[in-house]
């Protein structure tokens, strides 16, 4: 009797190592395909936005060329993708009207930078130090960068007609109050033949100062933050020497170039203006 108790009891021992044994497998495979399931989710979860969203975005550094108004939206989206246009404006009866815009097929790129040759436009990034040529309908020519270290922040772009070069303004983060003002062929396939340090004194000296630039010979016009407000410096282009430091009376301005002898500020809100006549 005590033998077959003991088989008996063998057996239920089996069947129950045996139940659980299937159990536990049954366990692991259902936590296999959650996981898998899960990271698959995540997956789907995690992948990039693409969605265009440009609604919100400012505008940036403005250029005139063929009697209108070039300049891009600053991509706010944080979105992938394409979200940078290149955007016509007008001036009609002080309005400013869209005229046309470009997909320029990039996105993360800050505040650009922008001018012109007559012919095609010249960009530069402020937050990755990028250049780019592209066509006055924004196909992109070439995407370059200039030869500087670091340190020094993309400040502004123009234009000198006299030797058909592109003209960088850039400021010393280790610094503040340090610029450098370099001319370069419109290849960068060459070394600056131009390339001068000089002090701004009385600017913001955090994140701002100078921001963008423009050139009518004999002046440079630089559109900066003293810290205040919106500040427009003129300086003898030759020498570098300061002539004037007048108030925007704005702490909006986000662009400056010169039309028909006069000053054209851009504002955050896609607006662009007269600021004076020269």
């Amino acid at each position: 009797m005590y033998e077959k108790i003991s088989i008996h009891s063998f057996i239920g021992l089996s069947l129950i190592f045996r139940m659980k044994s299937l159990l536990s497998k049954y366990l692991l495979l259902t936590l296999i395909v959650f996981c898998t399931l899960q990271t698959g989710c995540e997956d789907i979860d995690s992948s990039p936005n693409t969605n265009k969203y440009t609604y919100y975005d400012d505008i940036s550094d403005i250029t005139y060329l063929n009697s209108s108004f070039y300049t891009t939206n600053y991509d706010l989206s944080g979105n992938a993708g394409e979200q940078i246009d290149l955007i016509v404006y007008n001036i009609v009866d002080t309005e400013t009207v869209m005229n046309n815009k470009f997909s320029l097929g990039l996105n993360g790129q800050g505040y650009l930078s922008i001018t012109n040759d007559g012919n095609d436009l010249f960009l530069q990034s402020r937050s990755n130090y990028n250049i780019f040529k592209i066509s006055n309908t924004g196909e992109i020519a070439y995407l370059s960068s200039d030869t500087l270290d670091t340190k020094w922040l993309p400040s502004g772009l123009t234009y000198n007609s006299s030797n058909d070069s592109l003209v960088f303004l850039y400021r010393n983060t280790e610094k503040n109050n340090q610029y450098r003002l370099r001319e370069v062929s419109k290849l960068l396939s060459e070394q600056s033949k131009n390339d001068r340090e000089f002090v701004l004194n009385g600017l913001d000296t955090t994140v701002y100062g100078a921001l963008c630039i423009a050139y009518k010979e004999p002046n440079l016009y630089v559109l900066a933050f003293d810290g205040q407000g919106d500040v427009l410096i003129t300086m003898d282009y030759s020498s570098l020497n300061l002539i004037s430091n007048e108030s925007v009376n704005d702490s909006t301005a986000v662009g400056i170039d010169i039309a028909n002898n006069s000053i054209y500020l851009s504002y955050r809100d896609r607006t662009i203006s007269l600021f004076k006549e020269l």
